[in-house]
């Protein structure tokens, strides 16, 4: 190589580099502007209403939790009480009012969300951090002995109304069940109606069982534990059951409904009003009983006055109030539901379905990614975080059988991609450009199954500490995917894994790893899940025909978030041995989306994880790319190819000339350093 042209390479490249100080800096300033806010709600009217009916039933505090009757995670509009009484809308979250003060407990996810949402009336408690006082603790600091708790004995768990009450206990205050709820009380004006959506019969072809064969095993499991009747609370758990599908809570294909089943009855308390004709066929020599707890009750406390009667609930999943009804400690099994199990371990059926409506999902993910790489590149200001939504909806709602999303979309544009869970709304609504990071975290639910996929990309020059960043947590995914492990493994042990490589750099997130996902039910199912912290006593291993999604990521407040989430399903492994006749289990991705490659460090990968990237992306080109030729979709094709060419794992071979290049560019940046300092 000319040696002079090195020599004025060098030139060159400080004269870029001193010419371009300020664009980068702006561009730095950019990627550090904080989040807009989220509109407040002024709840000094609704807190001062609250508290009059609190005295009228002579309670000193009132528990609000985010869960409906049915201990719900995704709850109807008619039923939000904790956001009406808070104005903090995240999905998880208690909100606890005395006579003078009211504090909200939520966890990681939702710590900034809450923070800019709620109005000073409100004290952000962060569950789960040092120093955070639990409820029973706050409560203990803030009444006196003899005072009284209340709360809605149709919203608390069994074993969350018996701990508390042990611990208020402690300090001589008691809890008590109120038999209204007084959110309902106050909540007069602008309240949603409960949904009047029909009812429909999900077929065969999609259940692989009847629900006659369900209830079958149901039966037997009554049997071998002792019990004359299971009291069927869950909604995922009540259409799982029934082979029955509604649209009463938004994102989820659930009705308000509750079944008891005996050893020679089932009984559903249901709307008649949204049977069809086929459901009633469908329901044949079923009773059919109004939709209403109080109806239920009366029909617990009669099963529970038979003779020899044994009634199963959880402790979990079935609430204090049906415990309450019952009466006697003799009378009930608690016990972890029959239903759970069953339902998270997906047929060949299912499982058929599940994978097929990955396919159809990712199709419309990767021809959103297309189509908002192009628009970017072009300059369109008008792209936004809600008008991406918008046009990622029309690109799902053509695949075949598709139903809407399984959640809220979630599109974060730079800083709003810290905030875990985000919606965006017209007060917070960024413009997506090429400057900073974009997080999609999208799902939809197709007659065939529920879907959850997380991509993070960049349609400019990432920072280094944007790439150190994606890559170790893309590093933290592919690592769980590659794990083989016993199946008697819970989720907890599987966590650290994920982490493990954002930890060797001193990063880490503030929420679980993994969630189990239904089939054609809720994005979040269990009884199994992926993440770090104390074992939940209802928790289950991950084994075979479990769908889970694997998804770390990495937050910086007012900066940018990164989330990768791929949705993997356990199978059974082939091992080389089998200690003490233990079956091991492992991990095959069933949601293929690329990878953004700019964004991809590839110096910290290993050989390993780019074998597993480039095999991955081999099967997005085979899966997704068949079925965008089979839609006609040419374009989106060609770029899913080029997305998707292999990464080289070999080092290439640097002569002299190379690295004197090198070596001077090095001198350049370093003497650019130094001018900086002057």
């Amino acid at each position: 190589m000319d040696y002079l042209r090195l020599f004025y390479l060098f030139f060159v490249i400080l004269s870029f580099a001193f010419h371009g100080r300020c664009k980068v800096s702006e561009h730095v300033r950019n990627r550090r502007a904080p989040s807009p806010a989220l509109p407040k709600v002024n709840t000094t009217e609704r807190l001062r209403q609250l508290r009059e009916k609190m005295k009228a039933e002579k309670v000193k505090a009132y528990i609000i939790p985010s869960v409906d009757q049915h201990m719900s995670e995704y709850v109807a509009d008619h039923f939000q009480r904790r956001p009406y009484i808070s104005g903090f809308t995240g999905s998880a979250g208690d909100a606890v009012v005395t006579m003078d003060k009211a504090g909200m407990w939520t966890d990681g996810r939702y710590f900034n969300q809450a923070g800019m949402q709620m109005d000073d009336n409100w004290t952000l408690m962060k569950d789960g951090m040092p120093g955070t006082p639990s409820q029973a603790e706050w409560l203990a600091k803030e009444l006196k002995a003899n005072d009284k708790v209340g709360v809605d004995a149709n919203l608390f768990s069994i074993d969350r109304f018996e701990t508390m009450h042990k611990e208020l206990a402690k300090s001589n205050i008691a809890l008590t069940a109120v038999t209204k709820n007084l959110v309902d009380e106050i909540w007069t004006e602008g309240r949603p109606p409960l949904s009047n959506a029909t009812i429909f019969v999900l077929e065969m072809r999609y259940t692989g069982k009847s629900w006659k064969d369900k209830i079958k095993d149901l039966r037997e499991q009554l049997i071998s534990n002792s019990a004359t009747a299971f009291i069927v609370y869950k909604l995922d758990e009540v259409a799982w059951l029934l082979n029955l599908r509604g649209k009463d809570v938004p994102s989820n294909p659930f009705f308000f409904a509750f079944v008891i089943v005996t050893k020679d009855e089932v009984r559903v308390y249901v709307d008649d009003s949204k049977l069809t004709d086929d459901v009633k066929k469908h329901l044949s020599n079923v009773e059919i009983s109004p939709y209403n707890t109080s109806v239920l009750i009366a029909d617990i406390k009669a099963e529970a006055v038979k003779p020899n009667a044994k009634i199963w609930l959880s402790k979990y999943a079935s609430p204090y109030s049906a415990m309450d009804a019952i009466g006697k400690q003799d009378k009930v099994l608690l016990k972890d539901s029959p239903i759970a199990l069953p339902k998270s371990i997906k047929n060949s059926v299912e499982i058929k379905g599940m994978k097929n409506a990955y396919l159809k999902d990712n199709v419309a993910m990767v021809e959103f990614f297309y189509w908002l790489k192009n628009e970017v590149a072009k300059g369109n200001s008008g792209i936004t975080e809600m008008s991406s939504v918008t046009k990622l909806e029309e690109f799902k709602s053509a695949q075949e059988g598709y139903q809407g999303y399984s959640f809220d979309t979630i599109a974060g544009f730079g800083p709003n991609g810290a905030i875990i869970h985000y919606r965006p709304e017209e007060s917070t609504n960024l413009k997506i450009t090429d400057e900073n990071t974009f997080l999609v975290d999208s799902g939809s639910q197709f007659l065939d199954g529920t879907t959850d996929t997380t991509r993070t990309v960049h349609f400019g020059t990432p920072t280094p500490h944007q790439k150190d960043a994606y890559t170790r947590v893309l590093k933290g995914q592919i690592d769980l995917a590659l794990t083989v492990f016993p199946e008697t493994t819970q989720g907890r042990f599987l966590d650290v894994i994920a982490r493990k490589e954002l930890w060797r750099n001193g990063l880490d997130y503030r929420h679980g790893t993994g969630h189990g996902i239904g089939m054609f039910l809720s994005v979040h199912e269990g009884p199994q899940k992926i993440s770090i912290g104390c074992p939940k006593p209802w928790e289950k291993p991950v084994v075979p025909g479990m769908f889970q999604s694997d998804e770390p990521g990495y937050y910086e407040d007012g900066t940018f978030g990164i989330r990768l989430e791929t949705v993997i399903m356990a199978v059974d492994a082939e091992t080389k041995n089998t200690f003490n006749d233990v079956k091991y289990v492992k991990f095959e991705p069933v949601s293929f989306v690329p990878y953004w490659k700019k964004l991809i460090d590839v110096s910290i990968m290993t050989p390993k994880e780019i074998d597993w990237l480039n095999d991955y992306h081999k099967q997005c080109r085979e899966k997704v790319g068949k079925m965008l030729k089979d839609q006609k979709k040419e374009d989106v094709y060609k770029w899913l190819v080029e997305e998707t060419e292999p990464i080289s794992t070999t080092k290439t071979e640097v002569n002299g000339g190379q690295m004197l290049a090198v070596s001077l560019v090095t001198i350049s940046f370093s003497f650019l350093s130094l001018f900086s300092l002057l």
